[in-house]
């Protein structure tokens, strides 16, 4: 690991940033601004400046037109479904469903890139699902999977497109990172624009619009960067140990702040789920970085 223990504290800050998401999210949302109108807001202020800067830079798009309609859709998704489950679901269930993005990626390297499942990937499958069906159907044997609500619906499908947008940067390498994650940013806008349309207009207070702006560009900017800056400065079987510490974060805070605890099958599906993720994520381990968000989660989140 270079730089000593710096990337290790910019990735356990990061990935705290990302756990504890849901708090400034619910206090948006207690003071009126509903979760489409507060993911269009934050991501608009990300997307507009990084999209002039993208827009001057144009000639960097020529062949990958592709691969940024799909991240503008994808990892679009991502977020938006992420943030709307975080916002309503309960904390500790949405960063676990979002946590089997390693294992869609499996799959979606399979049939997309033709690689290799090996028997990592294979166990993987297993115990995600195992975990996952616990988490979900809380212990129950049978009929447990009836108990999925649509935060779960939002979770699972946030992680499905992380895991495919994956596939993307990895099928096209030659983007530059800034414009991968304007095309998200911009992806965000889009698609939170319609649902907010259908929501209440909030009424903003000078104080809630600075620190909409400061959740904006330090708290989701700044996660972005510091895990992103964590990851490509140490192994990735390091940086696999450290990232679901955001679970952790989330599932710490959640228990301290609003009261959610989670249950035993919770806590036994988290375990499967993540160690699912850890087995996924370095199965690449002795093979050089190649693109951000390889494998579900290898570079954090956009």
């Amino acid at each position: 690991m270079r730089n000593g223990a710096l990337p290790v504290l910019a990735l356990l800050l990061g990935s705290s940033l990302w756990g504890v998401l849901w708090w400034p999210m619910r206090h948006f949302a207690a003071v009126g601004i509903s979760g489409p109108w507060l993911i269009l807001g934050v991501y608009a202020l990300l997307a507009l400046p990084m999209g002039t800067w993208s827009w001057k830079r144009r000639r960097d798009w020529r062949g990958h037109g592709r691969a940024i309609l799909w991240l503008v859709f994808l990892g679009g998704w991502t977020n938006v479904a992420f943030m709307l489950a975080l916002l309503h679901g309960e904390v500790i269930r949405v960063l676990l469903l979002f946590y089997l993005s390693p294992v869609w990626a499996i799959f979606a390297a399979r049939l997309f890139l033709h690689e290799a499942v090996g028997w990592r990937g294979a166990m993987a499958a297993v115990l995600a699902v195992s975990g996952s069906a616990l988490v979900v159907g809380k212990g129950q044997a049978v009929g447990g999977w009836g108990s999925i609500t649509g935060n779960d619906l939002l979770a699972i499908s946030s992680g499905l497109a992380f895991a495919l947008s994956s596939v993307v940067l990895r099928a096209d390498e030659g983007l530059a990172d800034l414009h991968r994650a304007t095309a998200v940013w911009v992806g965000c806008v889009l698609l939170a624009l319609p649902l907010a349309l259908l929501a209440p207009l909030p009424r903003l207070q000078l104080g809630e619009m600075g620190f909409l702006l400061a959740f904006s560009w330090f708290w989701i900017a700044g996660a972005t960067l510091l895990v992103q800056y964590g990851v490509v400065r140490m192994a990735v079987s390091l940086s696999a140990v450290i990232l679901p510490f955001e679970v952790i974060a989330g599932a710490l805070s959640a228990w301290a702040l609003a009261g959610e605890v989670p249950s035993t099958a919770e806590i036994l599906g988290g375990m499967l789920i993540l160690t699912a993720a850890f087995l996924q994520m370095t199965r690449r381990a002795a093979s050089p970085p190649i693109a951000p968000a390889l494998s579900g989660g290898e570079e954090g989140r956009f």
